[in-house]
C-alpha cells in the first residue's frame, strides 16, 4: 500500500484558497487595516476592483469614512476579541452610486502562538433581501384585512413554510396589538357617558383578547418546534385557575352558558399560563362547534393521584376518522358544517404537547351529531 503524501500550503496558496470562498472574504493587517487579500465577492460589495489590494481600507474604500467599521476593525486587532453583527447597514458604491445595503459580518482576530493578534479575517454576506422582506411584513401589519385566515392557509401549503411564516407574522403583530390594547384601556379608564362608545370599546377589547390568544398559540408552536418552549412550574389550585378561565370565556362569549362548580382544592405543580391556554382552548372549541345559547359543562375531579378535567358540549360532534388525527399539527375537521368556522388547527396540537410535557394525557370522546367530551389529566402535587 502506498502512503498519501502531504505538504504544507504556502501563504500564497492559502490566500488563493480563501479567494475561492463563496462568502465575501478579506484579510487585513497592521494598525492601518491594510487589505492583504480580498476575494471577488468582497470587492463586489465595496464596488471596487483588485487595484485596492495592499492599500489601507480607509484609502481603498473612502465611502467607509464616517462609518464605524474602520474603528471596529482596529479594536479587534488591538483586543483580539472577535466582533460580529447581523443585518448591519453600510454605505458602499454600487453601479457608480452610494447605496445602503445590509450585511451580516464577522471580524475574527487571528492570533500567533503567543496569543497576540496579527491579522483579521473578515467574512460577510449581503442580507438586504431579508431586511427588505421584514420591512414588507411590518408594513403589512397595518393592513389587517389582508390577513384573511383562509387565504393564509391556502398560500402556505407545506408544513415547514406554514411554521416559518406564521412565526414571523406573529412576532411582527404582537407589538402593534399590545399598543392597540393599551390605547383601548386608556380610553376605557376615562369617564365616558356615551353608551355606544362604551359598548364598542368592550367589543374591541374582546377581539384583542382573541387575537392575543391566537398569536400566543402561534408563538408557542414556533417555540415548541424549535425546542425553546419552557415550563415555569409553580404549585397552584387547578380549580381556581379553571374559575378564572371560565370567567374570561363568559365575558368574551356571553351568549353561551358555561357551567363550572369549584370544589375541594386540587393542587398541581404546573405551568399556570400554559395550563390556562389548554383549558381556554378546550372551552373555545366547545363554543365554536356548538349552537349559540348552548351550555358548556366544565368539570374536574380527583382520580387516584391525578386530577381529571372534562369539557363537554352538545355541538356537532366529531366523526371517528377525524378523532384519530384531531391532535395533529394544522389538522382541521373539514365538512359542510365546519366551513364557516375559522381556525388554523394548532390549538389542540399545542394543548396535547403541553399536557404531555406535564406527564399527563389528553383525549376525546365524541358522537357525531350529539356532542363531544374532551378530557385531560395531570398529576397532583405529591
Amino acid at each position: 500500500m502506498g502512503r498519501h503524501s502531504s505538504r504544507v500550503l504556502s501563504s500564497d496558496q492559502l490566500l488563493n484558497v480563501l479567494a475561492l470562498s463563496k462568502d465575501a472574504t478579506a484579510i487585513y493587517t497592521s494598525e492601518d487595516i491594510v487589505i492583504e487579500m480580498a476575494n471577488d465577492a468582497m470587492i463586489a460589495f465595496w464596488g471596487k476592483d483588485r487595484s485596492i489590494i495592499g492599500k489601507p481600507l480607509e484609502e481603498a474604500v473612502p465611502e467607509l469614512k464616517g462609518q464605524p467599521f474602520i474603528n471596529m476593525l482596529k479594536n479587534v486587532l488591538l483586543t483580539g476579541i472577535t466582533d460580529k453583527g447581523d443585518a448591519v447597514p453600510a454605505e458602499t458604491m454600487k453601479d457608480g452610486k452610494l447605496q445602503t445595503a445590509y450585511y451580516s459580518y464577522e471580524y475574527k482576530a487571528i492570533k500567533d502562538e503567543s496569543g497576540l493578534p496579527y491579522c483579521i479575517l473578515h467574512t460577510a454576506s449581503d442580507v438586504s433581501d431579508m431586511v427588505l422582506a421584514r420591512k414588507i411584513i411590518k408594513e403589512t401589519e397595518l393592513q389587517r384585512e389582508a390577513l384573511d385566515e383562509e387565504q393564509l392557509m391556502i398560500s402556505i401549503k407545506e408544513d415547514q413554510q406554514k411554521h416559518d411564516f406564521i412565526s414571523m407574522v406573529s412576532h411582527e403583530l404582537k407589538t402593534p396589538l399590545t399598543s392597540i390594547s393599551a390605547y383601548v384601556q386608556l380610553m376605557q379608564n376615562k369617564p365616558l357617558t356615551d353608551s355606544f362608545l362604551i359598548t364598542t370599546l368592550d367589543k374591541v377589547q374582546k377581539q384583542i383578547r382573541k387575537m392575543t390568544t391566537m398569536i400566543g398559540s402561534f408563538l408557542n408552536v414556533s417555540r415548541l418546534e424549535s425546542g425553546k418552549i419552557q415550563l415555569f412550574r409553580t404549585d397552584f389550585d387547578l380549580d381556581k385557575l379553571i374559575c378564572d378561565v371560565v370567567e374570561d370565556a363568559r365575558l368574551i362569549d356571553s351568549s353561551y352558558h358555561i357551567n363550572f362548580i369549584e370544589r375541594e382544592p386540587k393542587m398541581v405543580n404546573a405551568d399556570r399560563e400554559k395550563m390556562s391556554s389548554v383549558i381556554s382552548n378546550l372551552i373555545s372549541n366547545a363554543i365554536k362547534y356548538s349552537a349559540q345559547g348552548s351550555t358548556i359543562w366544565v368539570e374536574s375531579e380527583i382520580v387516584g393521584n391525578k386530577v381529571n378535567v372534562r369539557v363537554a358540549d352538545s355541538g356537532i360532534g366529531i366523526q371517528q376518522h377525524d378523532v384519530e388525527r384531531l391532535f395533529d399539527r394544522f389538522y382541521r375537521v373539514e365538512n359542510q358544517q365546519t366551513k364557516s368556522i375559522s381556525g388554523f388547527g394548532i390549538g389542540l396540537y399545542l394543548s396535547a404537547e403541553i399536557i404531555n410535557r406535564h406527564n399527563g394525557k389528553i383525549w376525546v370522546e365524541s358522537k357525531y351529531g350529539v356532542g363531544s367530551i374532551f378530557y385531560f389529566d395531570i398529576p397532583l402535587v405529591s
